[in-house]
């Protein structure tokens, strides 16, 4: 009886905070999402019974073990990066929005902070600047304590790492990095000799928001003889592989202007400029650039004869295929599939809540293909420009404070923010289909991160490898590879274990 009135309180105290981002969402109106925080206690969390309850309300019940404190009026200042796209600064909205405007993660952003600042007695600020990775090296150096938290480019992180400009998040206090507003799938790979400069939480939604799927145009599907219920079907059954995604798209070639010639005003199965998407396809192929080791530190596994084959079938497919046509400009791929010139296009996620919101036709979103039958988990990855964070130096005078700060904006992002983007948005507003929100979740269970793209340049540009032969139209990987093969066997993986302090 205790438990079911527990339960039935615990249900009644949600209710209204999940109703009111539903209709927020689904509206598009002005009613704010809620501004109370609203965390239930622990001893209420443990006498509910959680498989009647959504997993917004079962987010809501996990405590961030934070402690109760004020600290009076200060300032929790963020520095990132000034990324502008479709005319909105992305960084700066993972931190602060400056008003609301009815768009259900606008709000929940906004709310956020009014939560946390009320709830500590403090204001957030945010800040950009064009190379946050550099400038707090400049911080530590000049030691002003300006800036409490700053993100970079995930690819750009090695900048502070190598300077020695971050502390170790492992080692901090109020961050529990077995909470599940932080992102393990990419600290783990991060952590290096038990040491991580560059974290990946919840308050990244570009980690989130920046992953690759493919996207499928539902008409132009059904124009090539394909129900979407029959690309459903092949994911779930294991067969979606790259052989078979290739063998569909190459009938799906249309003369679109009746030219007699193949250009970018044709209508085509697959298309994009050849780089960021490119970096996806040893990911879904299951095959690491690195891999962590608890006694080596950092060990390339890049070269094996998967990578080969990979590189044979990439180059057919970009070559021969001619369902397949590589555009001119980065991006371009969002334009057309916008205008129904793509059946299928490999975008960020970030494209349907910016770009295709007034698309006409109706899409879904699938996985990326596997390498083959045998691989059990369809794999992606997240564009290398997603959001990194790092802890100066020179906070470490005032580290409960900062960290007690940051853990609650990752929390009450997990909690508030995150649903809206992910499941409210990218799963429910912006698609057409139910199935899609079962292969959105496919795909974020399979998200790698490579730690080889922070250290891109250490590593001679080897993440960007495989998508520079297929630029170049040529196979032959494996002499490329063999050219750069001593440093990235010895001096690089000693010149990264050194930054972790190994040997």
């Amino acid at each position: 009886m205790k438990k079911s009135i527990a339960l039935l309180l615990c249900i009644l105290m949600l209710l209204p905070l999940a109703v009111s981002c539903s209709n927020n969402s689904q509206t598009g109106g002005t009613e704010t999402a809620p501004t109370q925080t609203g965390t239930v206690t622990p001893t209420a969390a443990e006498n509910v019974d959680d498989e009647n309850l959504t997993d917004y309300e079962r987010r809501q019940l996990i405590p961030d073990d934070l402690p109760d404190v004020k600290f009076d009026g200060k300032i929790f200042r963020v520095l990132t990066t000034s990324d502008g796209y479709g005319g909105k600064i992305i960084k700066r909205d993972e931190i602060v929005v400056d008003e609301l405007n009815g768009d259900a993660c606008n709000d929940a952003v906004y709310n956020r902070n009014i939560n946390i600042e009320e709830r500590f007695g403090i204001k957030i600020e945010c800040e950009t600047d064009d190379n946050p990775q550099t400038y707090v090296n400049t911080l530590v150096t000049s030691g002003t304590n300006d800036y409490q938290l700053v993100g970079f480019y995930n690819y750009l992180a090695a900048s502070a790492i190598s300077a020695g400009s971050l502390l170790n998040w492992h080692e901090v206090p109020n961050v529990n990095l077995d909470k599940p507003w932080h992102n393990s799938l990419a600290n783990d790979n991060a952590t290096i000799f038990g040491k991580l400069f560059a974290i990946c939480s919840d308050l990244s939604i570009t980690s989130m928001t920046y992953t690759y799927g493919i996207f499928a145009n539902i008409p132009m599907l059904d124009d090539v003889g394909f129900k979407t219920s029959d690309i459903y079907g092949t994911v779930t059954e294991g067969k979606w592989t790259i052989d078979y995604f290739t063998s569909i798209v190459a009938d799906m070639y249309q003369d679109k202007n009746g030219d007699g010639k193949q250009d970018k005003d044709d209508i085509y199965g697959f298309g994009y400029e050849v780089t960021n998407p490119a970096d996806v396809w040893l990911a879904a192929f299951d095959q690491p650039l690195t891999q962590p080791d608890p006694e080596k530190g950092i060990t390339v596994t890049f070269m094996t004869d998967k990578t080969v084959a990979a590189i044979e079938k990439m180059i057919d497919f970009h070559y021969n295929n001619p369902g397949e046509f590589t555009y001119p400009s980065q991006y371009d791929e969002e334009t057309y599939f916008l205008n129904s010139k793509l059946v299928f296009a490999p975008l960020r996620f970030y494209t349907a809540y910016n770009v295709l919101r007034e698309m006409e036709d109706p899409y879904t979103i699938v996985p990326w293909p596997k390498w083959d039958e045998a691989q059990e988990t369809y794999y992606t990855n997240a564009d290398d420009k997603f959001t990194a964070f790092g802890l100066p130096l020179t906070v470490y005078s005032d580290l409960d404070y900062v960290t007690v700060i940051y853990e609650a904006l990752c929390a009450e992002s997990y909690k508030k923010v995150y649903p809206e983007y992910y499941d409210t948005a990218l799963k429910g507003k912006y698609s057409a289909e139910r199935e899609t929100a079962e292969m959105v979740d496919l795909i974020m269970e399979g998200r790698a991160f490579d730690v080889a793209f922070e250290f891109s340049g250490t590593l001679s540009d080897l993440p960007y490898l495989f998508r520079k032969q297929i630029q170049s139209g040529s196979p032959n990987i494996a002499s490329k590879y063999k050219s750069i093969e001593k440093s990235l066997s010895k001096n690089a993986p000693k010149q990264i274990n050194k930054m972790y302090g190994g040997d």
